[in-house]
């Protein structure tokens, strides 16, 4: 016998919905996270190149050695705030990390109730299929 469809069923999909949701935020996430990494990996490359042209032009003028330590301070503060950056899509990164498990878990769990009360449909339906042909069997057998 089948068993038609529950309001567990509609719930479910909605979860698989809300699941597959936030499977797609977690990758943007993954993808703007991968391209501050990338804007942050630039900044401090440009750091260092600069840092070694300093060191290189030791004996230039006080103007252009200001304007040289201007530029790295600059490249400081703008690494410093690119690590926040990232830092903070990390930890956006986790948070959405943990709501898509849970939205599994709660997925997941749905499921296994409504397993169980399609298994508990049918063994009803079995029972009462079973009583049926215990009857028949009996009014057969009373019947000769």
């Amino acid at each position: 016998m089948q068993v038609g469809p529950s309001r567990l069923q509609t719930v479910i999909r909605v979860k698989d919905i809300q699941v597959k949701n936030a499977q797609k935020e977690l990758a943007q996430i993954k993808v703007k996270k991968e391209q501050e990494q990338g804007a942050l990996d630039k900044l401090e490359e440009q750091k260092s190149s600069a840092m070694s042209d300093a060191a290189r032009k030791m004996n230039a003028r006080a103007r252009d050695m200001q304007t040289s330590r201007a530029f790295l301070q600059s490249l400081s503060r703008q690494i410093n705030q690119q690590e926040k950056t990232v830092q903070d899509i990390s930890d956006q990164e986790e948070s959405k990390r943990g709501e898509l498990m849970e939205k599994s878990k709660s997925q997941q769990m749905l499921e296994k109730i409504e397993e169980k009360r399609r298994d508990e449909a049918v063994k009803e339906s079995d029972r009462k299929a079973q009583r049926v042909i215990d009857v028949l069997a009996q009014r057969m057998s009373s019947g000769q």
